[in-house]
């Protein structure tokens, strides 16, 4: 029996695409299809258990425990544990496990000892100062400010002023830890728009690490998507449209709905990997070119022992205060070639931190970070490479029990390599996925928060001709089933439709078809878990807002539901 239905796609599985799916199931008068080009859900969300197998974790020198604990590639931690964080319900459903992570231990310089708790607090209470009085002037004199002025300028200008701190502040310490912002965002400090500074909005409550993995609140989503059609493996490769209907051709078939929810990342936008015909107004073309997509990347180390301070959840090294302080004699002890140390090079010329699991779950576990370049240097290099990197960085500072006194005895340096040495290591590589192309959101300078803002605005098309396709198009066509004089005249559809040059986009709040999700579309909450959440529900309950006339449901016969 056919039933009246109005029929959405929604392209990707993260977290945003189920958040509005979950919201759409429940309207009986919507069917859901729900396109992801992965062979899993959660998007950027992935969270890896069982990394050691039982037999290797016989091999090395780890315990059942560590072999055991789950570990997120992609998103970790829930920033803001609130109420007023809608992810904080997901998370409680889904129990999901969360720590408070606020210690540290800071080193300056190579060859000197970490500073005190005290000082290091200390340090830390002068920058976060700073970042407040900064958020502060970009609210105050926001008309004023030029939309060239980075925040590493700002920042230089400031302490310049700065009379009460000494030089070791100002060149040493205040521009070392400022990168953090840097590496929290993923954007380089001389790319950040001074202008705009306060546009991230913080929830209230601790920001923490979660310990059980992160995937579990993507389960917890997917309770919620009973009579939604999921399918994997359907990479999406093209998007027309006009002022009736959308058709979605992908790897495995073409769909044609009444309108379409659009979840894929910023970087996948920038990388133009799907064609939209119309193209997309000129509005949201200028955000996606100027708004920063960066990348963070990780890189999970097992040691066979802790060497460091094992009561602080994470270990800060700056930079010098001019150039990285690589040494070339660790660079030959460690037997790095050249892009090894060319990734090395520009890692220590940011700050390079790490979290450790020993205050966690008292384990000798690093995972270590880079962003911006130094992310794009360390996806090139396999796992081992990467893992010889960041040892002869901590070598930097842990000299003494890394590298053997006398660096030509042989013996000698095996015996540290197995007493020391991380044996195995898995790293993250969100900058050379397809499918991302990096890890979340930023405003660089030329950019503003009016760009992420313009997602928001549903986009329609202005048309003369009817979308390419029969009136027997159905809702899904199975590849498999398709004959062969159909598959001509799908091609020859979408020619006809690439030339023709009487279908415009435009921005249609009232009757668009488009509609787009994801962090990169929030104003106050981009690159955050909870910012994507956030925006998939706000389209879904748009799309369910919407006054139309609805077509007619014909489900395919390989037509599969989430249960």
């Amino acid at each position: 029996m056919t039933i009246q239905k109005r029929n959405v796609i929604i392209i990707g599985g993260g977290i945003a695409g189920l958040g509005a799916a979950q919201e759409l199931a429940k309207d009986p008068d919507t069917h859901v299809t729900l396109l992801e080009a992965r062979d899993r859900l959660g998007g950027r969300i992935v969270t890896h258990r069982n990394l050691i197998t039982p037999s290797k974790s016989q091999q090395l020198p780890l315990s059942s425990k560590a072999a055991s604990i789950a570990f997120d590639f992609g998103a970790s931690w829930i920033h803001g544990v609130d109420p007023s964080n809608p992810l904080v319900a997901l998370a409680e459903a889904g129990h999901v496990e969360y720590v408070h992570t606020d210690s540290d231990v800071m080193f300056l310089q190579p060859g000197q000892a970490p500073l005190s708790e005290e000082d290091s607090n200390h340090y830390w209470e002068v920058v976060w100062k700073i970042f407040d009085e900064a958020q502060e002037y970009a609210a105050k004199h926001r008309d004023s400010i030029p939309e060239d002025l980075s925040f590493k300028q700002w920042l230089k200008e400031y302490l310049d002023k700065r009379v009460d701190l000494d030089e070791e502040m100002k060149r040493v310490v205040v521009p070392g830890l400022s990168m953090y912002w840097a590496d929290e965002n993923a954007i380089p400090l001389d790319k950040v728009a001074m202008k705009y500074m306060d546009a991230e909005k913080i929830f209230e409550g601790d920001h923490s690490l979660v310990t059980n993995g992160y995937d579990r609140v993507i389960k917890a989503l997917t309770q919620g998507l009973k009579g939604v059609q999921v399918l994997l493996e359907h990479v999406v490769e093209k998007i027309e449209y006009n002022d009736s209907n959308v058709k979605v051709t992908t790897s495995q078939g073409h769909f044609t709905a009444d309108s379409v929810l659009v979840t894929l990342p910023l970087g996948v936008l920038k990388a133009q990997s799907v064609v939209f015909s119309p193209a997309l107004p000129a509005s949201k073309q200028h955000a996606i070119e100027k708004l920063g997509f960066g990348t963070m990347y990780k890189i999970i180390l097992f040691f066979p022992t802790c060497f460091w301070p094992d009561d602080k959840h994470f270990i800060n090294f700056l930079p010098s205060a001019h150039t990285a302080q690589v040494d070339p004699e660790l660079v030959s002890y460690f037997e790095l070639n050249a892009r090894q140390v060319k990734a090395l090079t520009t890692y220590m010329a940011d700050m390079a931190n790490y979290s450790s699991l020993m205050p966690v779950c008292q384990e000798p576990i690093l995972i270590g970070y880079a962003t911006n370049r130094a992310a794009e240097l360390m996806e090139r290099l396999s796992d081992e490479e990467a893992r010889m990197v960041y040892l002869c960085q901590l070598a930097h500072y842990f000299r003494d029990v890394l590298v053997a006194e006398d660096m030509k005895n042989r013996q000698e340096k095996e015996r540290i390599r197995k007493e020391f040495w991380p044996k195995v290591s898995f790293m993250s590589a969100w900058n050379q996925d397809r499918f991302a192309y990096g890890s979340y959101t930023s405003i660089p300078v030329g950019a503003s928060p009016e760009d992420l803002g313009s997602f928001e605005t549903p986009v329609g098309a202005r048309t003369y001709d009817q979308l390419t396709g029969g009136d027997d198009d159905d809702f899904e066509h199975d590849p498999q089933e398709q004959e062969q004089g159909q598959e001509q005249e799908d091609a020859d559809n979408v020619e006809q439709n690439s030339k023709g040059g009487n279908t415009v986009a435009v921005d249609d709040p009232e009757n668009g078809r488009l509609f787009f999700a994801g962090e990169h579309t929030s104003v106050h909450h981009f690159a955050s878990v909870h910012g994507a959440l956030l925006t998939g529900r706000r389209e879904a309950a748009k799309i369910l807002g919407q006054q139309w006339a609805y077509t007619l449901e014909q489900p395919s016969k390989s037509s599969r539901h989430y249960n």
